[in-house]
C-alpha cells in the first residue's frame, strides 16, 4: 500500500564528508532514520497484519557503512530494498530510482531524506494512519507555516514524479496542486535534519 522511498544517494556537500555515516544515538545517522521508519512499519502491522508497507534506500554506499548485521536482517524482514547508487545523483534521478519495481498494490509514495534525525515513531504513524485511512493525493507534514518531508504522494502522480529533471524534486510538483494537499501538523523538530557539522553537533548533544 505504502512505499517509503530514503532518499540517501546526495553529495552532502555543505558536510564535506558522508554525513549519513555520522553516529546517531546507538547507530548512524542513516541508520536511526530507518529504525524510526522500521518502527513504524512493525506497529502499522500489528494493527492491520495485511497492510503493505515497503522501504527502498537509494544510496551512495553499501548498506553496511551504515546498519549493523541485525539490522540489515530487520531491515530485510520488513520490506527493504537498497538500491546502491554509487555515484553521486541529482535529486530526479534519485526520484526515479526509487520508483523502480512498483507492483500494482502500491497506492502511495513517501519522500523522506535519509538525514531527517527528527522523525519520531509517534508522528510518522500518525501520517500514515491518516494516508491509509483517507488516500489523499498528497499529505504533506506542517509545523507552523512550514511544510516538510515526508510528502505522501498517491500513485496518480507517478508520471509527475518520472518527467523531473535534474534536481528537481517533489516539491515542483506540489506547487501545481495545493489546493490538493491535506496538511498534517507535526512539531517543528520533526524537520530537524544535518546539512552542516554546526547542525551536527547542536543536534547531536541536545
Amino acid at each position: 500500500m505504502v512505499r517509503f522511498v530514503v532518499m540517501a544517494a546526495g553529495l552532502a556537500s555543505r558536510m564535506g564528508r558522508d554525513k549519513l555515516a555520522l553516529p546517531w544515538k546507538k547507530t548512524t545517522v542513516l541508520g536511526h532514520v530507518l529504525e524510526t521508519i522500521l518502527e513504524v512499519i512493525k506497529l502499522q502491522k500489528s494493527l492491520s497484519p495485511l497492510c503493505k508497507l515497503e522501504i527502498q534506500v537509494v544510496s551512495r554506499q553499501p548498506i553496511e557503512t551504515y546498519i549493523s548485521n541485525e539490522g540489515i536482517r530487520e531491515f530485510e524482514e520488513y520490506g527493504g530494498t537498497w538500491k546502491y547508487a554509487p555515484s553521486p545523483r541529482p535529486l530526479a534521478e534519485t526520484i526515479k530510482i526509487g520508483l523502480q519495481d512498483l507492483n500494482s498494490e502500491i497506492d502511495t509514495l513517501a519522500f523522506l531524506p535519509g538525514d531527517q534525525v527528527g522523525v519520531t515513531v509517534q508522528e510518522l504513524s500518525a501520517c500514515l494512519g491518516e494516508v491509509i485511512n483517507f488516500s489523499p493525493d498528497f499529505l504533506v507534514p506542517i509545523a507552523g507555516d512550514t511544510a516538510g518531508s515526508p510528502v505522501f504522494f498517491h500513485r496518480r502522480y507517478v508520471p509527475d514524479l518520472l518527467a523531473l529533471q535534474g534536481e528537481q524534486g517533489g516539491r515542483n510538483i506540489l506547487n501545481r496542486y495545493t489546493e490538493r494537499w491535506m496538511k498534517f501538523p507535526v512539531s517543528e523538530t520533526f524537520f530537524d535534519d544535518v546539512d552542516t557539522p554546526q547542525q551536527y553537533e547542536a543536534l547531536f548533544s541536545r
